[in-house]
């Protein structure tokens, strides 16, 4: 079994890549599939040091060459998988012997991996390919680094299993680094025009439960049938108890299926922590998700020695249902925590990293795959443009989950990712070493770029300090995004964390977001322009909305949102410390209830500037504001209560005229420019599931 493609025909004025002159043909014989049991980085330096290489033929694209800015390659179906690869277990193949773990491996033409294997290393040259046999299980080990120039193929029958491992990786090793393969730095790389199809079984990526689940219980009915599933696949159950819960952000079941039968799952052994159901309002009640983190196309490396894939490749990759385990390397660091070392992230070593592509990665879709307990970041598309990652899981993964390479300091700006899509995507227990220093950790980092869109994803269990969060708008690092009907819950701090002074208009939609251990919303830095509507903000711990930023051009509006604290924050909106002053803040048709003390809070510090607030036709369900007693006079508070034509200004108590004792201030009459509007309640629906996927050519 073999990649079979079709070669593109030879443009005017260039030679057809199809003829080879003779003297090439002799070279490619005299070459042939090289195993020679030395060093596997020896055998690479050797190979890589060759002056005379084949060209790409069947496998790849003529060109061999990267080229960051190319423009995006013509649209071609997936390529077929047939048979007529010489097979592994043929001593023939190898002049007699077939290659055992001690020997480097490079292939030059097109070999079928038909029984496990041992190497020191693997090199697939441009000409060459190797595709796993689909009707059995496989697997594939490798000392060194595993290069793909030509075509790499694991695509299992449904029934099957296909495993590329990295078996003894040493950490301490790796050197990190860009564009180019590092010998020390064993990993799956993808480079020149070489092509990577990862293609197993689909399976639906989570489902949520149907109803409470009770610690003790043994079945699940979920929310919907799932596709795929098998006994023995292994489940993560998300936690989503209230924040006044001890453990609230870590509690997950981790399971196996025993036995499915339709939209109900046995598990083998009871579930330890509840996992109810929430009504957040605004049409708005989930279960726990339950998350299926295996699939039969494995790239992994171990628990104590963590493996990488680096994609450098011209060609886009297929990479569909596969589970990516024990990646993304770690370091000692220079700094300590309590008198103990910490380890740091190995620069460019990461889970699954699209590297610096350009328009070359337009049109790739990454569809059903988890990467977990992985050392680094999950999934980064770092300057790599037109990526989808749709029903992706990221679980149990060290700094931010869904990412790409930040600015070098706070006044540089970020190298933009165009036209990136998360759809349907999890990020699930993101983490930090140690978590005390973990300020602004996030499960998806939604930076610099045009076009990118987050629709349908879900974070839930980030740990973190100080501005974590599910989603970030991170700092120098603006890009403008189609947020709609995402979910954060059980985050250890926020929701949302947005520390930006934005240049750009940017708009939030139909966010759920419910008993995270901070803010639903903490909206930052300066100055910025955010329209947050029809969103749902429920029984977070510290409140709805932190307020930082004031307006910049049209001003942030927070429209339409339902924000109940459940009981467990004094406010539901309060404002913080203003940097610079800007445009008038408003809140309006907004439904607030559920707090402890008012609805909306203002204490800017007095080392900044004052509130400049607008709270127009809001509903509350109890004393609706508090002026901090430590707060400066503000420079404007509006308000005008839901069903009233009278807007008042809200003023310091001893400025004078009406007195309001319960909020702690005086009034005034004030006018307002727009007239009275209904109170808009949120009518949200989530989606139970993660959006279907499918093989290649299915």
């Amino acid at each position: 079994m073999a990649l079979q493609e079709e070669p593109p025909e030879p443009g005017p004025g260039t030679k057809d890549p199809r003829r080879v002159g003779r003297r090439r043909v002799l070279a490619w014989l005299a070459v042939g599939t090289v195993a020679a049991a030395v060093g596997a980085e020896e055998v690479l330096r050797r190979s890589l040091g060759d002056s005379e290489r084949p060209a790409a033929t069947l496998e790849t694209p003529a060109a061999a060459t990267h080229a960051h800015s190319a423009p995006p390659p013509p649209s071609r179906p997936a390529p077929t998988l047939d048979q007529s690869g010489r097979r592994w277990s043929d001593p023939a193949g190898w002049g007699g012997a077939v290659p055992g773990p001690g020997t480097a491996v490079r292939i030059t033409d097109r070999v079928v991996l038909d029984t496990d294997a041992s190497v020191a290393a693997l090199l697939i040259e441009a000409s060459g390919s190797l595709v796993f046999a689909a009707e059995k299980t496989i697997t594939l080990s490798s000392a060194g680094n595993v290069e793909v120039k030509g075509g790499l193929a694991l695509a299992p029958a449904d029934t099957a299993v296909h495993t590329l491992r990295f078996p003894g990786v040493d950490e301490r090793r790796f050197k990190g680094g860009g564009m180019t393969l590092v010998d020390t730095d064993t990993g799956l790389w993808v480079t020149g025009a070489g092509y990577l199809r990862l293609d197993g079984a689909a399976r639906t990526a989570w489902v949520r439960a149907a109803g409470p689940l009770k610690a003790g219980d043994t079945a699940i009915t979920l929310a919907a049938a799932p596709t795929g599933w098998r006994v023995g696949d292994e489940l993560a159950v998300t936690p989503t108890a209230a924040p006044d819960t001890e453990g609230f952000s870590a509690q997950y079941d981790l399971r196996t299926i025993q036995q499915i039968s339709g939209a109900t799952v046995t598990l083998d052994a009871p579930l330890h922590y509840a996992h109810p159901r929430v009504a957040t309002g605004g049409g708005v009640t989930v279960g726990a998700e339950v998350l299926n983190l295996t699939r039969n196309v494995r790239v992994e490396g171990t628990a104590e020695g963590r493996a990488h894939v680096h994609l450098t490749s011209s060609r886009p990759a297929d990479v569909r249902h596969a589970a990516l385990r024990w990646l993304g390397p770690r370091n000692a660091g220079k700094e300590k925590w309590n008198g103990a070392p910490v380890t740091e992230p190995v620069l460019g070593r990461y889970g699954l990293h699209f590297h610096m592509l350009g328009d070359s990665s337009r049109g790739t879709v990454v569809e059903g795959v988890v990467v977990r307990d992985a050392g680094s970041h999950a999934f980064v598309p770092h300057a790599s443009h037109g990526i989808t990652f749709r029903s992706c899981i990221s679980h149990n993964t060290w700094e931010d989950a869904y990412w790409w390479d930040g600015p070098l300091d706070t006044r540089t700006p970020q190298g933009p990712s165009d036209e990136i899509a998360y759809e349907s995507c999890v990020a699930s227990r993101t983490v930090f070493e140690p978590n005390p220093r973990a300020y602004r950790l996030t499960g998806f980092s939604l930076g610099a770029g045009t076009g990118g869109v987050a629709r349908d994803c879900v974070a839930v269990g980030v740990q973190g300090a100080t501005g974590a969060s599910g989603y970030e708008w991170p700092e120098t690092s603006e890009g403008v995004w189609t947020f709609e009907r995402c979910l954060a819950h059980n985050n250890l701090q926020n929701g949302i964390f947005v520390w930006l002074n934005a240049q750009h208009h940017h708009t939030v939609g139909q966010f759920v977001a419910y008993h995270n251990g901070g803010w639903g919303i903490e909206h930052g830095a300066y100055l910025n322009d955010f329209d947050y509507s029809a969103s749902v903000l429920y029984g977070n711990a510290a409140g709805g909305v932190a307020l930082h930023s004031l307006g910049r051009d049209k001003g942030t509006v927070f429209d339409g949102l339902l924000i109940d604290a459940a009981g467990q924050s004094d406010y539901a909106i309060a404002t913080a410390k203003h940097q610079l002053a800007g445009e008038t803040v408003t809140i309006s048709r907004c439904r607030l209830t559920g707090y402890r003390k008012a609805g909306v809070a203002f204490r800017a510090t007095t080392d900044g500037v004052p509130d400049d607030v607008a709270v127009l036709d809001c509903e509350f369900g109890g004393n609706e504001l508090w002026l901090d007693p430590d707060s400066p006079a503000p420079k404007s508070i509006v308000l005008r209560r839901a069903g009233e034509q009278q807007a008042v200004q809200v003023r310091k108590p001893d400025v004078g005229g009406g007195a309001a004792p319960k909020w702690n201030a005086s009034t005034a009459p004030a006018a307002v420019s727009t007239a009275p509007r209904a109170v808009l309640t949120p009518s949200l629906r989530l989606k139970d599931a993660a959006a279907p996927t499918a093989r290649l050519n299915a």
